[in-house]
């Protein structure tokens, strides 16, 4: 069975973009600002996406053979690839100790390995043509840490490695890699991202409640601020690695490269989460 769901006409004369995790608030608002800035825009999500003027595919990035089939099935319907933005994402918040194997093989696999599978296989195309860009929207916690996030940070720290490598694996091929890094985004969809573990452990409580509590969380950037930083990002001419959105995410960030590595940084995350 094809995974195609709908398949607009792509014109030549159109820069081309790939955007996986079309359906999230982020993806939708990326999808929009491509289509009015005249991209032909290929749209992926693991269910049916409801963009009418994008050309849409079915990529679940949890099976491997979703991914073959998606990728091969986008090759064949374009020319080229201009730009591709990893925009998928989910959140796993709670005591790591709380969690299934299968809550953490699914929270690697859909924030790491399966945007490895999807850019392993668009990359032979992209370095025939020698040209394009990928950019992956990583986060905040790629670069600091908090409580109740070790899943998440794990799959950020990941991905955020394996981009600087790649950054440098591609630039004889003039393919520019780039990372967009947010602190909490603020959607229509509220925390519908966050996954909390099916087991908690109450010991963990009174801590999971600090972690909860926004006043000391960076503040949350909307969705639609993100999404047209990440296009001015996408499309600039240069060659720059990292771009980070939001002043609270900046403010962590610099207390973070303080204490690198490390001393000061942790000292200030455990007085804010530990009385002794």
């Amino acid at each position: 069975m094809i995974n195609i769901f709908t398949l607009s006409a792509l014109s030549e004369k159109k820069k081309t973009v790939i955007i996986i995790g079309a359906n999230s608030s982020l993806g939708k608002h990326l999808c929009s600002i491509f289509i009015e800035k005249e991209w032909s825009v290929i749209a992926t999500s693991r269910k049916k996406p409801k963009l009418k003027e994008a050309s849409c595919f079915k990529i679940n990035l949890e099976k491997e053979s979703s991914i073959r089939k998606g990728v091969k099935n986008i090759l064949k319907n374009i020319d080229q690839i201009d730009l591709v933005i990893l925009a998928n994402g989910v959140v796993y918040s709670g005591a790591f100790e709380s969690f299934t194997t299968k809550e953490i093989n699914r929270q690697i696999q859909l924030n790491f390995l399966g945007n490895l599978s999807v850019v392993q296989k668009l990359l032979p195309k992209m370095r025939e043509q020698k040209s394009g860009t990928i950019v992956t929207v990583s986060s905040l916690c790629g670069l600091v840490t908090f409580p109740m996030l070790s899943l998440y940070h794990a799959s950020k720290w990941a991905l955020e490695g394996f981009c600087e490598s790649l950054y440098y694996e591609m630039l004889p091929f003039g393919i520019r890699v780039k990372i967009i890094e947010p602190g909490g985004i603020k959607s229509e969809d509220g925390y519908s991202s966050i996954v909390f573990p099916k087991n908690s452990i109450p010991d963990y409580q009174e801590l999971l409640d600090k972690v909860h509590n926004t006043e000391w969380f960076p503040s949350f950037t909307s969705v639609d601020i993100v999404a047209s930083q990440i296009y001015k990002a996408a499309t600039d001419s240069k060659k720059q690695l990292r771009y980070i959105i939001g002043e609270e995410s900046i403010k962590f960030i610099n207390e973070r490269q303080k204490g690198f590595i490390d001393e000061s940084y942790l000292l200030k995350m455990k007085n804010r989460f530990n009385e002794d």
